[in-house]
C-alpha cells in the first residue's frame, strides 16, 4: 500500500475544501493510526549462529565438515540436534517425506524444505556442508625487545 505524507493529505483536504475543522480531525485520525502502526511492529528476534560438525561412527577424522545453522539467541545450543531429528520425524511423516525418507542430518539440512525448520526456530545457513580446519588462536606475534 502506497504511504502519503499528512502534509499531501492536509493539501488535497483544503483544495477541496473540506472544512477545516472536519480535515484537523481526519489528520488526528490519521495520527492516531500511524502512532498504533508503530507500535504494532515488533523487532526482529536476535538469534545466534551454530556450527553443527558431522561425528562419522569411527569418531571424529582430520577432515571436518558440517553445516552452519541459526537459532534464537535464547534458546539452548546443545538442543539443536535434538530439535533437528524432531524435524526430520515430521518430514518423514509428510507425504514427501514418505516418499523419500531423510536418514542423517546431512539429508536433513540439504533434503527438507526451509518451512519445517522455521517452525521449530531454526535456521539453515548452509545446505552444502563446509570443511571446519581447527586453527590456534595465537597468531605468533614477535615481542619487541
Amino acid at each position: 500500500m502506497a504511504k502519503v505524507d499528512l502534509e499531501t493529505v492536509q493539501k488535497i483536504l483544503k483544495e477541496n475544501g473540506v472544512d477545516v475543522r472536519v480535515a484537523a480531525e481526519i489528520l488526528n485520525q490519521l495520527r492516531d493510526v500511524i502512532k498504533e502502526d508503530a507500535v504494532e511492529r515488533e523487532k526482529p528476534a536476535k538469534k545466534q549462529l551454530l556450527v553443527l560438525v558431522s561425528e562419522p561412527e569411527d569418531g571424529l577424522p582430520k577432515d571436518l565438515t558440517g553445516w552452519v545453522v541459526q537459532l534464537l539467541e535464547d534458546d539452548d545450543p546443545t538442543e539443536v540436534a535434538a530439535k533437528m531429528v524432531e524435524v526430520a520425524k515430521a518430514f518423514n511423516d509428510s507425504p514427501k517425506g514418505q516418499r523419500m525418507p531423510v536418514e542423517s542430518f546431512g539429508d536433513a539440512v540439504q533434503g527438507i524444505p526451509s518451512k519445517f525448520f522455521r517452525e521449530s526456530d531454526l535456521w539453515i545457513k548452509t545446505r552444502e556442508p563446509v570443511r571446519v580446519i581447527p586453527v590456534k588462536n595465537s597468531i605468533g606475534r614477535r615481542r619487541r625487545d
